[in-house]
């Protein structure tokens, strides 16, 4: 077996490659030095809950955007 890698895009500007057998959204993001207590996570501008995060499957050529919730009124 070959060690395959997908390319995916990171807030519009940075390109991350990530191995294809380790491409759900969990495993991406802590690849990622940001904090995820308050986090939010657009893949190809569809936000994707939390609770789906560990299932998520990313595909190569995927737009990712992190986000810092804000609570407010």
């Amino acid at each position: 077996m070959t060690n395959q890698s997908i390319e995916v895009i990171v807030n519009q500007e940075r390109q991350l490659s990530i191995a294809a057998d380790n491409n759900r959204l969990n495993a991406v993001i802590s690849l990622i030095d940001i904090e995820t207590a308050t986090l939010a996570v657009a893949v190809n501008n569809a936000i994707v809950p939390r609770g789906q995060w560990s299932e998520f499957v990313i595909n190569d050529g995927d737009r990712i955007n992190l986000f810092g919730a804000i609570a407010g009124g």
